[in-house]
């Protein structure tokens, strides 16, 4: 146990002297003010970035209140962790512990600054880009003349998706060739994995063709209410791999392109919406029928989403307890469903007001008296 003291009094033997106290009393606080003006420098520079970088809240601004957010945290997590990095330098450095030769640092320091120069650059080209292609699509000739409104979204959208990539992949380029990685020599390295890998990639490329093959047909677009792959909803998105639809119940659904071999488009024309009305066999079929046609006529001047005269088709079934009835009112995509609800709560306040019966199933039962 002795010989273990001995060992730690060599090792501390000399620190206690008065030069010793006062060199290390001396860089401490010198660390400790260099801690203490990095968290000032980054509580300013924070502060300014917030008032600097703001949402301004405006249609057509050039920055997306989404870049503006990301660009912000970025560069406060860049001044946090770039600020203490560059303080524990400093204080080594005043400890005499040599980590990083000035050299070093600058050319250090150079790659870093210029990665931050491609990032920052990539997302301006990307939002000058988008921005580009929105005006692009907004022009009222454009819309009117060459496509419908539905598929220039979907268009605006599938070209602002190939320009991220495609900007982001150049990007990516750059970064590589500042740390002198030889570029031509992974293009054509990849050129060749890509073969290597074409037969695991089936699926993404069948998605990706399937995904143009969608635009250029016009299957659907944007906004449109579809049914495909046992999904039935609207059509929020269409990119190069995968398409989402969301259901009127509010879940979203992202389905690959490939698994898109059949589409039920609800928006080619009006959606007819159909509504059955049993009367009793005791009833007037055709007062029942004029009383219905003249709710469908009040009905096509107070819904919206009838775009068309509602029709009583006439008795479509004879059942064991009722004569029915069916009406049915060309609607707005999506909406026929709203409709053939109002119209049975019409037609049901209607028949009701005239005095006629709407059947429903009855059960008598008869009691054997025993005598």
């Amino acid at each position: 146990m002795q010989q273990y003291w001995e060992i730690i009094a060599n090792f501390f033997n000399g620190w206690l002297t008065p030069e010793k106290i006062t060199y290390f009393s001396t860089n401490l606080l010198l660390s400790v003010a260099v801690l203490f003006a990095t968290y000032l420098f980054i509580k300013l520079f924070s502060y300014l970035l917030d008032r600097t970088l703001k949402e301004g809240g405006k249609e057509k601004q050039i920055f997306s209140d989404n870049f503006i957010r990301s660009s912000r945290t970025f560069l406060k997590a860049l001044l946090l962790y770039g600020g203490y990095f560059i303080a524990a330098i400093i204080i080594l450095e005043i400890f005499n512990v040599m980590v990083i030769s000035p050299g070093d640092l600058k050319s250090l320091g150079a790659n870093v600054l210029k990665i931050i120069s491609v990032l920052v650059g990539a997302r301006i080209v990307i939002n000058f880009g988008k921005l580009a292609i929105q005006q692009f699509f907004e022009r009222h000739e454009l819309k009117e003349n060459i496509m419908e409104n539905r598929r220039a979204q979907t268009l605006e959208i599938l070209l602002q998706s190939v320009l991220t990539y495609l900007i982001f992949f150049l990007a990516g380029l750059t970064i590589l060739q500042i740390f002198n990685i030889n570029t031509s020599a992974i293009l054509a390295s990849a050129g060749i994995l890509g073969l290597a890998v074409g037969f695991g990639a089936q699926n993404l490329v069948k998605d990706i063709i399937s995904g143009f093959f969608i635009l250029l047909e016009d299957q659907f677009g944007v906004g449109d209410f579809v049914e495909t792959a046992g999904v039935v909803g609207t059509v929020e998105e269409i990119g190069l791999r995968t398409c989402k639809i969301r259901r009127w119940t509010g879940q979203l659904h992202i389905i690959p392109n490939g698994e898109i071999t059949k589409v039920t488009n609800y928006n080619k024309g009006p959606i007819l919406a159909l509504v059955t009305v049993g009367i009793a066999y005791e009833e007037d079929i055709d007062r029942a029928m004029e009383i219905l046609q003249n709710e469908c006529v009040k009905a096509r001047r107070e819904i919206e989403a009838i775009v068309d005269l509602p029709q009583v088709q006439g008795v479509t079934d004879l059942t064991d307890s009722s004569v029915n009835i069916r009406a049915v009112a060309p609607s707005i995509p999506g909406e026929q469903w709203t409709v053939e609800r109002e119209l049975r709560r019409r037609f049901k306040y209607a028949l009701e007001q005239a005095g006629i019966e709407i059947p429903y199933p009855r059960r008598v039962l008869y009691i054997h008296e025993e005598t």
